[in-house]
């Protein structure tokens, strides 16, 4: 629960930008006031996706255009009171015994920082899709967004190795087998946010991967490699400059 100085100030900079605390978005589930965090996340949020790339777009533009989820530029104007104000929104992609991508709900639920210095959404780690049995279900890939463009961070990596040690590296599906992955979506435009890309890594094979929305079409750009200690718990990010591969690296 937040502190009372904080949930005022929250209060107060709602009302400055203009939004009300009172809305209420049926997209995004959160624990109510004095309850413990989510354990799980209900699926699925709209109708199923054919493909993987599907449902990932349809969940950027969804993310990255609710409520605060962008702060702008760095270097822009009030940068800093809409970074105070602004929400991090989480949600799984997930592979169903249909053999359809779903999205699951959103949630903004974060671990509160009296700092001020972070915005994290806590993703739990199942859905409940009452339709099929729990264990049927196959998590593709952990999204969230970042209020600007910045790189993954260690948090988003270790969340999703500790996800792969849940749901495993990759699973079957009838396109073949697909990576489990961590995204974090970005847009510069907080006045008329539009997906404008995403970080990603993908565990399996250890890249970190960024794809960018170009008049062209899609881009993307390898910009870093984790590389694990021998303890397979300490690592570090390694920056990486060239153009994607699809092949395992060591």
């Amino acid at each position: 629960m937040l502190p009372t100085w904080l949930w005022h100030r929250h209060l107060w900079a709602l009302f400055l930008l203009g939004c009300s605390p009172g809305v209420v978005d049926h997209d995004i589930v959160r624990p109510g006031p004095g309850e413990p965090s989510l354990k799980s996340i209900p699926g699925p949020l709209g109708e199923p996706f054919s493909s993987f790339q599907d449902a990932l777009l349809a969940a950027c533009d969804k993310i990255i255009t609710k409520p605060n989820a962008v702060a702008g530029r760095p270097d822009s104007q009030n940068f800093e009171t809409y970074w105070r104000v602004a929400s991090e929104y989480c949600a799984w992609i997930y592979y169903t015994p249909d053999e359809k991508y779903e999205l699951s709900k959103l949630t903004d639920q974060s671990e509160v920082d009296p700092t001020e210095r972070s915005r994290t959404c806590s993703l739990p780690p199942d859905v409940d899709d009452r339709r099929y049995s729990p264990g049927s279900l196959k998590y593709i890939c952990a999204l969230h967004n970042h209020l600007y463009d910045d790189p993954l961070s260690k948090r988003d990596i270790q969340f999703i190795v500790a996800q792969v040690r849940r749901h495993g590296f990759e699973s079957a599906t009838r396109d073949g087998m697909a990576r489990l992955s961590a995204v974090a979506f970005f847009s510069s435009n907080r006045a008329a946010p539009i997906c404008d890309g995403f970080h990603q890594y993908i565990p399996a094979t250890s890249q970190i991967l960024k794809w960018t929305h170009t008049r062209e079409g899609w881009i993307c750009e390898q910009t870093g490699r984790v590389v694990w200690a021998d303890d397979d718990v300490q690592f570090s990010i390694v920056p990486k400059h060239g153009s994607c591969s699809t092949g395992r690296e060591r």
